[in-house]
């Protein structure tokens, strides 16, 4: 019922608000309105509006059910239903239902939630999924003029004071030295603040906590124009990846009348690592170095990895180095510290703001498949109900394989080869091929890639733990010194 026009979670650059249209996604209106109108034929029934934002940080996406029917279906973090139109002066029985693997389970119900004629009500998830509950905020008041927007504020980021200590927001012309100018309003965690009408133009918008105002968010500037004569409630929620929180624990999700735009501190990087798989690449030239071409560095180009070898992970199979955003053109070469003797230049590949990456060097230098990147966007959210994994092929020598994902000791080698353990999760999963995340319950795991009706890699007892984000990449025999049977993986983690 909800889609996204572009899978993009965070704008990037000064001119953000220009690219709502680019972040918006749209609702199925007509089914919330069939599954909570009581009589969907009567024009003269009274109507409101009503709008629901995920803002739990570690919760998984969610179902909202009106009186036991899925009326919005997957909606995720720090997104927004957008308002839709429902019958007022009727109670409807609310849920929250958390998609959760193994079966959903309801995580907020609201009995006899009832509306008033006119009314323009959002309802919004917070606290982590342990003591998640709703918080119940009004639009502003105010009916912003034609060059004007009306602001609600709403402090939702547990993580950003604590929640226990007032918060100082500053809404300022870009160049305004704080120090010299009183917060336009101050709130708590779970506050909300109606900051009225303010002229829609270019400003900027900084948090700050303690009598020192130390900024915990600065959003750079913010054209507020295209939003001329519009209600706008503003969001602040936890950043959950260790990019993002390496410049704010906040961001702030903008909530317009059908869309949201997630607005990130203004120093927030892109995070980047990568994972040396191309089998053979040691024997022909030696460790490689990677190199990086980019109007977006200060030295472009420059050598991001040194003295590069067979499975290691730069900076760390649980970590990310924090790099511009921008758009990147990388080339690997031997260790020879020049970009000229290049063996490999890719394509150009786009690291938004906000975003985590992994980068594969994979295939062949000498024969087929070709050497080749591949890169992956990483979701290094912990979400508390699940475990996340996704699974890279990047072993040449396995050809087609076959990836099974099992509870451990519940089927043992022999069981998988002679097909007593059921389908597997991927079939036909090819050189190249990459998967999205899986979701699976927290516990143990035996993973084995069977090629050619034999297991070629067997992991048994992997730990999964609740929150735990990984990235399976499966390699083959270091060649051709390396073993036949030495298959195995390389094991990424948040």
């Amino acid at each position: 019922m909800k889609e996204k026009l572009l899978g993009y979670g965070a704008a990037r650059g000064n001119g953000l608000f220009a690219r709502t249209a680019m972040l918006a996604f749209a609702i199925g209106v007509s089914s919330l309105v069939a599954g909570c109108s009581g009589d969907d034929d009567d024009d003269d029934s009274p109507s409101a509006q009503l709008r629901v934002i995920h803002g739990s940080p570690d919760a998984p996406p969610v179902n909202i059910k009106v009186d036991g029917e899925v009326a919005i279906s997957d909606l995720d973090y720090a997104e927004s239903t957008g308002y839709v139109s429902v019958e007022a002066l009727v109670p409807y029985d609310i849920a929250v239902e958390g998609i959760i693997p193994g079966g959903n389970q309801d995580v907020i119900t609201v009995d006899d939630f009832e509306l008033a004629e006119g009314d323009r009500t959002t309802v919004i998830a917070v606290d982590p999924v342990a003591d998640i509950e709703p918080l119940v905020v009004s639009e502003s008041a105010a009916e912003p003029a034609g060059d004007e927007v009306a602001l609600t504020v709403v402090h939702a980021s547990p993580a950003a004071d604590g929640a226990t200590a007032t918060v100082d927001v500053y809404v300022t012309e870009p160049s305004t030295d704080i120090s010299t100018v009183g917060p336009a309003l101050s709130f708590a965690y779970k506050e909300s603040v109606d900051a009225g009408a303010l002229a829609a133009g270019v400003v900027r918008i900084r948090a700050t906590v303690g009598d020192t105002k130390t900024v915990v968010y600065d959003s750079g500037s913010v054209d507020l124009a295209p939003f001329a004569g519009q209600q706008l409630m503003i969001v602040a929620l936890d950043t959950t990846t260790p990019t993002t929180q390496a410049a704010s624990p906040v961001k702030l999700l903008v909530a317009t009348d059908s869309a949201e735009l997630v607005l990130l501190d203004t120093n927030t990087a892109s995070g980047a690592r990568v994972v040396h798989a191309s089998p053979d690449a040691d024997s022909v030239a030696g460790p490689v170095e990677v190199f990086a071409t980019s109007s977006a560095l200060p030295v472009s180009p420059t050598e991001l990895i040194d003295a590069f070898a067979y499975t290691e992970v730069v900076p760390g199979a649980d970590s990310h180095v924090a790099v511009p955003a921008g758009d990147y053109v990388f080339d690997v070469a031997p260790d020879t510290d020049t970009i000229g003797d290049s063996v490999y230049t890719s394509p150009s590949i786009t690291l938004d703001q906000g975003g985590e990456y992994t980068v594969v060097a994979a295939g062949r230098v000498a024969n087929s498949p070709a050497f080749t990147l591949l890169a992956t966007a990483d979701n290094s959210r912990a979400v508390a109900t699940q475990a996340s994994v996704k699974v890279v092929h990047a072993a040449p020598a396995a050809g087609t394989v076959e990836v099974y994902v099992t509870g451990a000791n519940d089927f043992t080698v022999d069981d998988v080869e002679n097909g007593l353990a059921g389908d597997p999760l991927l079939a036909d999963f090819a050189f190249a091929d990459i998967t999205d995340y899986v979701p699976v319950a927290p516990g143990d795991y035996d993973i084995r890639v069977v090629a050619g009706g034999v297991v070629a890699i067997n992991i048994e007892g992997l730990n999964l733990a609740a929150g735990s984000v990984s990235t399976v990449v499966a390699r083959g025999p270091n060649e051709p010194n390396g073993t036949p049977d030495d298959f195995n993986v390389i094991l990424l983690t948040n």
